[in-house]
């Protein structure tokens, strides 16, 4: 396998391991404030770009905890951020370019833990908020 294919290998995993930790932290979520929040995954790998994270939806509110990593000629871009109701950036991750795959590999496992870390404190704050729990 030449160095191109290993780094799309190692790369494609990381993409999987990151859905995956947003899938498990979104069950997570849900299942400690049942039954007040619904979780959605967010697994979109469509074109040039790749949306990975999770979308919370509980009374009157919606998070949207999300990674995107969009890819250029020779050059990947990060962002990441959390968003309360289409509107209000709770969180936003600066935008990084690299064109090391390692690199991209470590900022993607780094946005994953910073996005879905603070998940239940945001979720319970808005949960308190509402009333209910």
């Amino acid at each position: 396998m030449d160095a191109n294919s290993k780094a799309a290998a190692e790369l494609l995993r990381a993409l999987m391991r990151t859905a995956a930790r947003f899938t498990e932290a979104g069950r997570s979520v849900a299942q400690d404030y049942f039954p007040h929040v619904r979780t959605e995954p967010i697994s979109d790998l469509a074109g040039r770009a790749v949306r990975l994270g999770m979308e919370v939806t509980l009374p009157g509110h919606e998070l949207v905890f999300e990674v995107r990593v969009g890819v250029g000629d020779d050059v990947f871009t990060i962002t990441g951020d959390l968003v309360l109701d289409d509107e209000e950036s709770r969180l936003d991750l600066p935008p990084v370019e690299t064109d090391d795959v390692d690199r991209l590999v470590a900022l993607l496992d780094h946005y994953a833990d910073e996005l879905t870390a603070p998940a239940r404190r945001h979720v319970g704050s808005l949960i308190e908020a509402f009333g209910g729990s």
